[in-house]
């Protein structure tokens, strides 16, 4: 094995990074992900605590991290951290739009608070850290953003009809930035994990027979961790993908195949 040769594929070493949503689950795996791969990350997140815990992490791994409190469903709030990170940093070499909700309902049951709340933050607040990265980036004629989607942004689930659709709506956005910033260097690229464990979810995986039901429908047989959305992303971002813009790797232990279906015996 050559590795030097993967070192320098892989190696973020120095590069400025920016995770929204770093104060737990899938944020927090990629932040420490990007770390271990030599990535000097800024944590954003709306706990304090949960930041906390993603920056001992990174710090007990040799890593470097600094942690901003912002809530991305604020654009000024968002304004705010692009300014003082910029003006400290002079540079973005990655982002990573993750943070996100889920309120679950079917479309004819959605409240429409529940519709706007998940807009704000997951569309609005989304699209605008897209554009402030890009912007700067542009100037920079190098970086790489990727958005964190969802295989529901792929084949929508009935019972997260608002969630589904806007993350249908960030493949497209994804895809247009990914157009507009290739001239300039800047690529754009999305990650689609499949059902993972984190907080929001635990109250429904504690129970083992809706456990069990979810691991049955996923061919690799198990429902998935935070880190195996980090350590894909944090390659992503590396030059081994280089040459990929405009795409999404989705990363779902093959749930959104078609399930295996019986065969009629045929006589011979």
């Amino acid at each position: 094995m050559n590795l030097s040769y993967i070192q320098k594929l892989f190696c973020l070493d120095g590069r400025k990074a920016v995770v929204t949503g770093a104060s737990s689950g899938i944020g927090r795996a990629i932040a420490v992900s990007l770390a271990n791969f030599g990535a000097e990350v800024a944590l954003l997140g709306r706990s304090a605590e949960g930041l906390k815990e993603t920056h001992r992490l990174i710090e007990e791994a040799g890593g470097v991290c600094e942690d901003y409190i912002v809530d991305i469903s604020s654009t000024g709030e968002q304004e705010r951290f692009f300014k003082e990170y910029i003006g400290k940093h002079g540079r973005l070499d990655i982002f990573i739009a993750n943070a996100g909700i889920n309120i679950r309902a079917e479309l004819p049951d959605a409240r429409l608070e529940d519709i706007e709340t998940l807009i704000h933050t997951n569309y609005i607040g989304t699209m605008f850290g897209m554009i402030q990265a890009s912007n700067q980036m542009k100037l920079q004629r190098s970086g790489n953003i990727v958005v964190i989607t969802s295989i529901n942004g792929l084949s929508p689930l009935i019972n997260q009809a608002v969630y589904s659709s806007i993350k249908f709506g960030l493949e497209g956005a994804m895809r247009c930035l990914a157009g507009s910033m290739a001239e300039y260097g800047v690529r754009v690229n999305s990650c689609a994990p499949g059902c993972v464990h984190s907080a929001g979810n635990r109250h429904i995986f504690d129970k083992e027979n809706f456990r069990k039901a979810k691991e049955a429908a996923i061919p690799l047989g198990k429902i998935g961790d935070p880190e195996d959305i980090g350590d894909v992303v944090a390659t992503m971002v590396s030059d081994a993908y280089r040459f990929m813009t405009g795409s999404t790797i989705l990363v779902d232990g093959g749930e959104l195949m078609r399930p295996k279906q019986k065969q009629p015996q045929v006589d011979s």
